[in-house]
């Protein structure tokens, strides 16, 4: 990262990517802090993400009344997947920098996970090359836990907590009955394990899965059938807990749909729905429950500490800037688990831009069907509390 000379100016906030439950917890982080330090300024939107940077609109809301944010779903101000160009001298890059010299933003922040984080490190190559001064953030999200140089990212606990809590209900739904059917949860994660490991959590209250398969093995269907058919057979029940995005010993997917987005990601979805068919045709009861939006949208199951620290990114990206920190990225250090601390830190962009990180083996069982205890140390500190202003009349409040 550089260090640039401080300065007053307006800031441009945008978020990217897909949302958490929590990616508005770190906007309201960033604007108290503004609020607070640079009050003269205007604080600028690009609505939909890099849109309004690219179009040249640009929304001021320094004086605007915002409707309740700390546990509301979705990106407030819209959200957009789209790869910028390498070429600093393409119209993308000559819109982006006419916009920021139009509203003469000096402070801007991206909110996003590792694409986002290479959106940011590409426009800060695009002022680099224009001359123009503005200094640029990362502020970390993404419910995968997949983001290079922080322990965790802001969003994954949220996710973890949902998923956990509803594998408890799933099992001991299913231990109404004597004898229940097989059941397979399906998580997010299209190359990274930490959501699917989440369910983990649920051995807390003796309610955790049968197996879990994450996308750092290789995935034996078979196998993996035969293990789930047996386990029913001797106890009347199996709870599976799979990652959307396994694969077979060749690397390819069990299940998608095939589609990429304007990264190149394949889109994912229907495995669980694919293994409970191939179940189902040997004659035994079987459902299957993705999870899907839910597990970024869940904001019911609040998290307490999540949206704090999804604040605390918020905040310390301007405090960093007003530091002279520049193109960089707010990260989360852990200093202890017990009792549980951390201290914001910072990474230079090019540490995370499109940089993937994987669920640690040490994570995984031996058998390759489970996760460690170690992960409970992890990610249990993770999900601790609940914010009390959750629900306004019995509903969300937002």
């Amino acid at each position: 990262m550089t260090i640039m000379k401080c300065r007053e100016g307006n800031l441009c906030y945008l978020q990217s990517g897909g949302p958490t439950e929590v990616i508005n917890s770190s906007f309201l982080g960033l604007y108290q802090t503004y609020k607070e330090k640079l009050p003269k300024s205007k604080f600028y939107v690009s609505r939909f993400g890099i849109a309004g940077l690219l179009s040249g609109e640009l929304e001021d809301i320094s004086k605007k009344k915002l409707p309740s944010l700390l546990v509301r779903p979705g990106a407030y101000f819209g959200s957009l997947r789209k790869r910028l160009t390498d070429d600093v001298d393409s119209a993308e890059a000559k819109s982006i920098i006419a916009t920021l010299k139009k509203y003469q933003i000096k402070f801007l922040f991206l909110n996003g996970g590792n694409d986002s984080m290479d959106s940011a490190y590409k426009i800060g190559l695009y002022l680099k090359a224009s001359d123009y001064q503005c200094q640029i953030a990362g502020i970390p999200k993404t419910i995968d836990n997949d983001l290079a140089n922080t322990d965790h990212t802001p969003g994954f606990a949220s996710a973890a907590k949902f998923i956990a809590n509803a594998v408890i209900g799933i099992n001991i739904d299913d231990h109404s009955y004597d004898k229940g059917r097989i059941n397979i949860v399906e998580a997010m994660g299209r190359d990274c394990g930490y959501l699917a490991a989440s369910s983990y959590l649920a051995n807390k209250k003796k309610f955790g899965p049968d197996y879990i398969y994450v996308p750092e093995v290789a995935f034996d269907v078979k196998d993996a059938i035969n293990k789930a058919e047996a386990t029913y057979k001797k106890t009347g029940h199996c709870l599976m807990v799979v990652s959307e995005g396994i694969r077979d010993k060749d690397g390819v997917f069990i299940a998608s749909i095939q589609q990429k987005d304007s990264f190149g990601h394949t889109q994912m979805g229907g495995v669980g729905l694919y293994l409970a068919n191939l179940i189902n045709q040997d004659g035994i009861k079987t459902r299957a429950i993705e999870l899907s939006l839910m597990q970024r949208s869940g904001s019911f199951v609040s998290c307490k500490r999540d949206i704090d620290e999804a604040k605390g990114v918020g905040r310390n990206a301007l405090l960093k800037m007003l530091k002279g920190k520049d193109q960089f990225m707010v990260s989360i250090k852990r200093v202890s688990n017990k009792p549980y601390k951390i201290i914001y830190d910072d990474c230079p962009l090019k540490g995370v831009a499109e940089i993937a990180i994987s669920l640690p083996k040490k994570f995984i069982s031996k058998s390759k069907d489970n996760i460690t205890p170690s992960f409970m140390d992890y990610a249990l500190p993770l999900i601790q509390g609940e914010e009390p202003d959750t629900f306004a009349d019995g509903l969300l409040n937002v």
